[in-house]
């Protein structure tokens, strides 16, 4: 099989691109496990096993522009890689999609968007006004993203502090719990997306249960299927303007990063197959 160091559908120059993947090997605030530096090479590897036509959305990616826009110099501060991420966005005219890097790379990413919402899917709520004494660490990042979206939503949460919970309540978040969704279903969610235009969707790899993406920098017992998450790419495709795939910590046996590259298969072909 041939493996190259590009996403294995990539076919298109970056400026003619309708989607264009590129890494952000960010890492630097993690606090349980590390090593999300090498997500994005190893998603890339991963990439090279899967088929490029979706099954579920009857979709060949083949027929998308897509290009791999490589990564972006992570070294320095964090406001000194942001500013090379708002570069790279200069180049790009198509739907960005990035690879962390841990969470935080989500601000880096939602900072260059306007009139968006912010729609993500993470097993914590990360809503801490700092952390180890830095208001960007991972930890942090929906706090400062509500800070420039329209609205949050919150999908799959499973673990926050106190505080974190009644920010949330008094701040009108919506959150859709884990053990909800699990009990109840995905209805109420579907029901809410529904009115949303401009969705920047952001997948952070631990909202899985840890069965299914067990490399994660964080996981977290009690948490959602993939095919539930393909669900909502069937709904609210169309609408998406960005979206990530974050915290994914490479593992020897290749799961979670196969699963993060083929969400990312997928979220085209539930794009291109709706808009096209």
């Amino acid at each position: 099989m041939h493996i190259d160091n590009f996403f294995a559908t990539s076919n298109s120059a970056v400026s003619d691109a309708d989607y264009v993947i590129f890494g952000i090997p960010y890492d630097a605030t993690q606090s349980f496990k590390p090593g999300s530096r090498f997500a994005p090479n190893a998603i890339r590897e991963a990439s090279w096993n899967l088929e490029s036509y979706s099954v579920y959305f009857d979709y060949n990616l083949d027929f998308a522009r897509i290009a791999d826009a490589g990564n972006v110099n992570c070294d320095g501060n964090f406001e000194e890689v942001s500013e090379r991420v708002s570069k790279l966005f200069e180049e790009i005219n198509g739907i960005p999609i990035a690879l962390g890097g841990e969470h935080s790379i989500s601000y880096m990413v939602a900072r260059n968007l306007e009139d968006f919402v912010y729609v993500v899917f993470d097993a914590h709520l990360d809503l801490r006004e700092g952390f180890d004494s830095n208001p960007y660490n991972h930890a942090c990042t929906t706090r400062r993203v509500m800070e420039i979206a329209d609205e949050v939503i919150i999908a799959g949460a499973r673990s926050a502090t106190k505080e974190e919970r009644e920010f949330a309540e008094n701040s009108g978040i919506e959150v859709h719990y884990s053990w909800d969704l699990l009990e109840y279903g995905f209805d109420d969610l579907l029901d809410t997306l529904e009115s949303k235009d401009r969705i920047y969707l952001s997948l952070d790899m631990d909202v899985f249960d840890p069965a299914f993406a067990p490399g994660v920098s964080t996981p977290e017992p009690i948490g959602i299927h993939p095919y539930d998450f393909l669900r909502v790419l069937d709904e609210i495709g169309d609408r998406i303007i960005a979206f990530d795939v974050v915290e994914v910590i490479p593992d020897v046996n290749k799961v979670t990063q196969t699963l993060a590259a083929k969400m990312v298969n997928e979220f085209i072909a539930s794009n291109a197959s709706l808009r096209f």
